[in-house]
């Protein structure tokens, strides 16, 4: 059994240095850039900073709420009685990496979630501030499932530790190519910045891949994975270039919304909200699912043609 006091402490920790590290991280990339590139920063680092910035705030007090109140709550009530060890610290670690594959995948695949979603992906450069970029308005959404683990009976504090610590590594494998890209051996154990540059490039064959952000194993199962075969291009299939804080906050909405009025039927309209971006009524071809299956049929028809 494990001492509780040990977990707390390192938890306490990282509550303590992570802002510090965060601001490095960002701190020393950006001097790699301007040295060893010669890169200035343009509006969209603003954005992003901005955008974690408030995103930080809006979530604050829920965040206090989930961590000093629900979370222990729900452990009280939880189904079984699971000690504090390396055994449950494992399931606890399977739980939350599974859950974040899960809501990732669903972010991208419900229209609705992606109008959230979508804000993170519609940066047009990959550094450490993009994993600032996130929407103001996605406030609870589908963090609410992390309760499944102090339900279990896993103690709250190993959820908090794997909170703490992915936000740490998050920022990490959002670095810039030109800076991290491949990690040789270590991209089979943990999500390295080349298996995220991928997942953001709007690349036809790199669309809706490696949706893990710690481990690669859930995407190597369920057939999400995608290996770096061209330089991944920044953004979305309708985002090419920067956009400002509002724009890239509510654009996503604002094409939603026309979508729904113009909808016929409420079925319809219920629809374009829980079916994946792209989906109109008898009209699949403009969903990422369609265009990257035909663009793989594409390159198959070329390649026997070459061969």
């Amino acid at each position: 059994m494990i001492n509780l006091s040990t977990f707390e402490n390192l938890f306490d920790f990282l509550k303590k240095w992570m802002p510090y590290y965060l601001v490095a991280m960002i701190a020393i990339e950006m001097v790699i850039h301007l040295v060893a590139f010669k890169r200035t920063y343009s509006k969209e680092t603003g954005v992003n900073v901005a955008t974690g910035i408030i995103s930080i705030v809006v979530q604050a007090v829920l965040k206090t709420v989930f961590f000093t109140g629900l979370y222990p709550f729900v452990y009280e009530h939880r189904i079984w009685d699971l000690e504090l060890n390396g055994y449950t610290i494992l399931l606890g670690f399977f739980m939350y990496t599974f859950i974040q594959f899960g809501t990732h995948f669903l972010y991208h695949k419900v229209r609705l979630l992606w109008c959230l979603h979508e804000v993170h992906h519609s940066a047009t450069k990959m550094d450490a501030t993009t994993g600032l970029r996130t929407s103001i308005f996605d406030i609870v959404s589908l963090d609410i499932l992390y309760i499944l683990i102090p339900f279990v009976g896993v103690h709250p504090i190993v959820y908090f530790v794997l909170y703490s610590l992915n936000k740490i590594w998050g920022t990490f494998i959002h670095f810039s190519e030109k800076i991290v890209s491949r990690i040789p051996l270590l991209e089979y154990i943990l999500v390295t910045p080349g298996i995220h540059q991928i997942h953001h490039a709007s690349n036809l064959c790199y669309l809706d891949k490696n949706y893990g952000e710690v481990i690669p194993w859930y995407d190597k199962l369920f057939g999400t994975y995608a290996s770096k075969t061209e330089p991944p291009v920044y953004g979305t299939l309708s985002i090419k270039e920067e956009i400002g804080f509002w724009e890239a906050q509510v654009h996503e909405f604002r094409s939603l919304w026309a979508d729904v009025k113009n909808a016929k039927g409420i079925v319809n309209k219920i629809k374009y909200f829980l079916l994946p971006p792209g989906w109109h009524p008898g009209d699949v071809t403009g969903t990422a699912s369609y265009i990257q299956r035909k663009y793989f049929e594409n390159q198959d028809r070329q390649n026997i043609k070459a061969g």
